[in-house]
């Protein structure tokens, strides 16, 4: 464990901060379920007088059988009443309370889970996708999932632990009679088994938190084994096993840390639950002893006996709460620390009404877009690492409907600064402009309609080949089988879609699937049709066109494509970019010739840039490169 960890929870996870986590909860929930809250809290204060008026009550209950011994029916008058109270009492808390209980904490999590269900994804949409790049980042909101869960659990947490402080205070309050260092003696043993169990629920939880890596790890080797596109490569290489034991490894990894960890625990854990229970044991003992002292009624004696058994119960029931305050209070931090957190271009109020000064992207584009000696450093992916330079200083402009092709080296930066022409990645330092406006003063949402693209690593939406395509073309009224997940309202414009499909070569897919357009792709659906990667790749180009962008970029659009399908698209790209500014990515030097100007990125710099011809002529890096490529078809 880096003490790093261990000094964040003994930092944070003090009661200071589990007070402000607690008023941050209860913020929400008298927000959003103020009535359950209330009435949550009332249940519980119930709930905790519970054993002291048992108390009361059996006194005069077991008194009464005392006196009525023998004494025939008038007897029987006088226990009846006590009688039908005990029953009462037992019924209205042990039954009617606890499913009350249940009812209404489960409503109260509802809520919470809708509210801040919605208000993550809403944070996590406005979040830069380096967030997402970085796995020092991307934990926190891994933590963070389910937050109104959390909030629920820290809230009953909370509920159970008063809960049982009342009825430890309520039941010692009943020896106050009998002595006043009886009940100061069997608080006083409540002390060091809350104060243990805060100590070691501070450990166990800084345990937990450095284990996160390890757990994403055994989980991604366990998505790997039972991944359905992983399968083919699963099998051929005979990585089942190797990768099993590896799961296995590290699974016992986690077992053996986990387990080590409770035994520690419950060593330290053995001698301050003894003392705790000694001094029960030494109350009922003096009880005993008054009793034969006649000091104590037989009623007073069995009920006060009765109580030893709800301070025992209280204690641990205190010592657990305090444990598991700390630990719901501390994923309550992991939700507070996430919605709090800045990063990058997110909004510090997530309630804008969307009235900040922004700019619309211009369209169309009239004096073109303008990088201007952009660098980009990548995080390092563990503090204290060195970060990872990509881009030293890249400057470059694109004409309106200007065809533009970059090329380089693998891991020459070009995706990156693919990323951050679509306003995906902020540069760490220069800027992008189109029209002379900065990409910061522009409109996110109004940016998402302006750009597209293509790329190599695309996704496979899989709904119905309509709406695979047209998942940025939600206006029609029209239903298909990927409702279930892709609701009626937010059905793709058939128009827009039959149209981008016509450009990028779908509409023969289109053709031979049973249902057209309607017909579901992939493996989610019932009837779906399983694809090619080729063609999964051409349903990417075909997205990519829905939205009549300024800016398309096509970042190796034919990479999973034969050499002729490679070439008929590229023809197809030759008539159909006209009029965009476009952007194309490629390590196949012959697509880059339909582009009316090269740019060859090296170095985190452009460091060639013409046409083909002249850059060939050139002898230089572009020529290398031709070169190269040129002999392998010699």
């Amino acid at each position: 464990m880096p003490r790093s960890d261990l000094e964040y929870w003994n930092r944070r996870e003090n009661a200071v901060a589990i007070l402000a986590n607690l008023r941050w909860t209860w913020s929400h929930i008298r927000a959003h379920a103020g009535t359950a809250g209330l009435c949550l809290i009332a249940i519980h204060i119930l709930l905790g007088i519970q054993p002291a008026l048992l108390i009361h009550v059996t006194r005069y209950l077991v008194d009464a059988v005392v006196d009525a011994a023998g004494g025939g029916p008038s007897g029987f008058e006088d226990i009846l009443p006590w009688l039908i109270v005990f029953g009462l009492m037992q019924l209205v808390t042990n039954d009617v309370m606890w499913h009350l209980r249940d009812v209404v904490y489960l409503r109260m999590e509802q809520v919470l889970s809708h509210v801040l269900g919605r208000r993550l994804l809403r944070r996590s949409s406005r979040l830069p996708l380096l967030f997402f790049d970085v796995s020092e980042t991307y934990d926190r909101l891994e933590r963070a999932r389910d937050p109104g869960r959390k909030l629920a659990r820290l809230f009953l947490c909370t509920l159970h632990f008063s809960q049982a402080a009342i009825t430890a205070v309520s039941v010692a309050a009943m020896f106050a009679p009998v002595s006043i260092w009886i009940p100061a003696a069997m608080i006083g043993a409540l002390i060091p088994l809350v104060l243990l169990e805060i100590r070691q629920s501070r450990m166990f939880m800084a345990f937990t938190y450095g284990e996160t890596p390890e757990e994403r790890r055994a989980g991604y080797v366990n998505r790997i084994l039972t991944g359905r596109s992983e399968q083919k490569e699963i099998r051929l290489f005979g990585l089942h096993v190797p990768l099993t034991d590896r799961w296995r490894q590290m699974r016992h990894v986690l077992r053996e840390r986990l387990l080590d960890q409770r035994q520690r625990q419950v060593i330290v854990s053995v001698p301050v639950t003894g003392f705790h229970v000694a001094v029960g044991m030494g109350v009922a003992v003096i009880l005993a002893f008054l009793l034969g002292d006649r000091v104590l009624t037989p009623g007073r004696f069995v009920a006060l006996f009765q109580g030893v058994g709800d301070m025992l119960r209280a204690g641990g029931s205190l010592g657990f709460s305090s444990r598991e305050l700390q630990a719901r209070s501390a994923e309550v931090d992991y939700v507070r620390e996430f919605f709090d957190h800045q990063d990058g271009n997110v909004p510090e109020d997530e309630t804008t009404d969307g009235t900040s000064e922004t700019a619309p992207f211009p369209r169309p584009l009239r004096e073109g877009l303008v990088v201007e000696n952009v660098h980009f450093i990548y995080p390092a992916p563990i503090a204290g690492d060195e970060a990872l330079s990509v881009l030293n200083g890249v400057t470059f402009c694109l004409a309106p409907g200007e065809r533009v092709a970059l090329v380089g080296d693998n891991g020459a930066g070009k995706s990156t600064l693919a990323k951050i022409l679509l306003g995906l990645y902020a540069p760490t330092s220069g800027r992008v402009t189109a029209d002379g406006i900065d990409y910061r003063d522009i409109d996110p949402d109004g940016q998402a309609g302006a750009v597209s693209a293509a790329f190599q690593d695309f996704s496979r939406f899989e709904f119905t080949l309509g709406q695979s395509i047209g998942i940025g073309t939600l206006d029609s009224l029209s239903k298909g089988p990927g409702s279930e997940l892709w609701p009626s309202w937010l059905q793709p414009d058939m128009a827009v879609v039959q149209e981008a499909a016509l450009r990028a070569g779908v509409d023969k897919i289109a053709e031979r699937l049973p249902d057209g357009y309607e017909t579901p792709v992939g493996h989610v659906f019932d009837g779906g049709q399983g694809l090619s990667g080729g063609e999964w790749q051409r349903i990417a180009v075909a997205r990519a066109f829905t939205g009549d962008p300024e800016l398309l970029i096509l970042d190796e659009p034919a990479a999973a494509l034969d050499a002729m399908a490679e070439a008929e698209l590229y023809r197809q790209f030759a008539e159909l970019l006209r009029g965009h500014t476009a952007l194309l990515i490629s390590h196949r030097l012959g697509s880059a010739r339909m582009a009316e100007r090269i740019l060859v990125l090296g170095q985190g710099r452009i460091v060639e840039e013409g046409c083909h011809d002249d850059l060939v002529a050139k002898g230089g890096v572009y020529a290398g490169m031709w070169e190269e490529q040129a002999s392998w078809y010699r």
